[in-house]
């Protein structure tokens, strides 16, 4: 599930990457200073940015949340960092904010902090990715090495300002269904390999977790909650003192700035928000639903259920003849056996037969059979003494819609092709 080469961030590469800076100057403010600057006595804080440099997230939004942590970060004297996700995250700047002369009295001191302020946020609204896909989970640890690396201050606050969508490294939401696996068994393996950041009394603020633009599908609320919970429990486990996730209040439209490319992450959806006038690009009927099937067979444990299940698909379809789909049909892992194709492809007929008897044209459906090939649509149901996760196996007995265009379609077609 989890990839196993362990990307080492080397100091000398990090180096590379750095604009390094000390500011002191001022300028003209463009919001307000930000109240959470209450005393002049506060110990100096290091805030580190963790940024969206990849497409479909949306553009960087001058929100009071995350300015208001720049804005500590340079009233107190700290230091601000920004790290850029991409395919390989890098160090975009670290600026170290000197304290200015002891006889400058507090309006002057606040004047110079907005100043501060504006600036980065001035160069945080011109970054921008490199490399194609989003490794985000390198990116947080590049973050959380920054802050470790700050001695001087008490005071560690790290903003992430991404969708959560990882598309490479450890945790890659394209490649795998990540989603449905337990967010205790990831955290697990990324323990074993040594990949949880150390966030050691770091607090965490999230902004934009679950938000997306472009040509990636928009997540559903259950979808987020998901997605949530997996970093939440990451992050937990690295050591971050307290976690807070709010909305990025952007706009929700694509970036202006000309990014790397990145794969899109495919959203199931559960068949019953199938209606007449619509039906999302992939929905799922699994081993929990009602279109379920005997052991090693082709055969519906209880007909009647399934049809009721299939029913809305059909409705839709008989409705928007225009409309045609790919049915593929899957397989929990067969150990000692073999690919399980030519069961999952029955399967897949078996469930287009019902939706033919529902008036749904021949020609508007293909049947292709997955079995226990790799795709982006499976999750590792076999832990590591391969012992089979039932949990886990019921998600992967599945027969799965997609809507003809939807670009899943190519990549799971592609798995066939590479498995043969």
């Amino acid at each position: 599930m989890l990839k196993k080469t362990k990307k080492i961030l080397v100091s000398l590469i990090i180096c590379a990457f750095v604009m390094s800076g000390i500011l002191t100057g001022c300028s003209s403010g463009i919001m307000g200073i930000n109240s959470e600057a209450k005393e002049e006595s506060m110990s100096p804080q290091s805030v580190s940015l963790v940024v969206s440099g990849h497409k479909y997230f949306p553009e960087l939004s001058l929100s009071d949340k995350l300015y208001s942590r720049i804005y500590n970060g340079c009233y107190t004297y700290g230091d601000v960092s920004a790290v850029v996700v991409d395919g390989d995250p890098f160090l975009a700047f670290n600026y170290t904010i000197n304290a200015p002369d002891a006889n400058v009295d507090s309006a002057k001191k606040k004047q110079i902090a907005t100043g501060n302020t504006d600036q980065i946020m001035s160069n945080l609204s011109n970054l921008a990715g490199k490399t194609p896909e989003a490794d985000l989970l390198s990116a947080i640890q590049l973050s959380a090495d920054m802050l470790c690396s700050t001695e001087s201050t008490t005071e560690k606050t790290m903003v992430i300002y991404d969708s959560g969508l990882s598309t490479t490294g450890m945790l890659d939401f394209a490649a795998q269904n990540l989603i449905e696996t337990p967010a205790e068994s990831i955290v697990a393996q990324l323990k074993e390999i040594h990949e949880i950041p150390d966030l050691t009394d770091v607090h965490v603020l999230w902004l934009g977790c679950g938000e997306v633009c472009g040509e990636q599908q928009k997540l559903s609320e259950d979808y987020k909650n998901k997605l949530e919970t997996i970093w939440k429990e990451i992050l937990i486990e690295g050591g971050a003192s307290d976690i807070e996730f709010k909305p990025s209040e952007a706009s929700g439209e694509e970036p202006d700035t000309e990014l790397p490319d990145c794969s899109t992450v495919p959203v199931i959806e559960t068949p019953i928000v199938i209606t007449g006038k619509s039906m999302p690009e992939i929905t799922r009927w699994d081993g929990e639903s009602s279109v379920r099937f005997k052991g090693d067979l082709a055969e519906f444990v209880d007909v009647a259920a399934a049809k009721e299940d299939l029913r809305p698909a059909a409705e839709y379809l008989a409705a928007n003849p225009t409309e045609s789909v790919y049915i593929f049909g899957m397989t929990a892992t067969i150990i000692g056996g073999g690919s399980g194709i030519e069961l999952a492809e029955a399967r897949a007929n078996a469930c287009k037969d019902v939706l033919k008897e529902y008036g749904v044209n021949d020609k508007q459906m293909t049947v292709v059979g997955l079995g226990q090939i790799n795709n982006p649509l499976r999750v590792d149901d076999v832990d590591e003494n391969g012992i089979q996760i039932e949990e886990l196996a019921q998600k992967n007995r599945a027969v799965v819609m997609i809507k003809a265009q939807d670009p899943m379609v190519g990549t799971l077609l592609k798995c066939i092709s590479d498995y043969r």
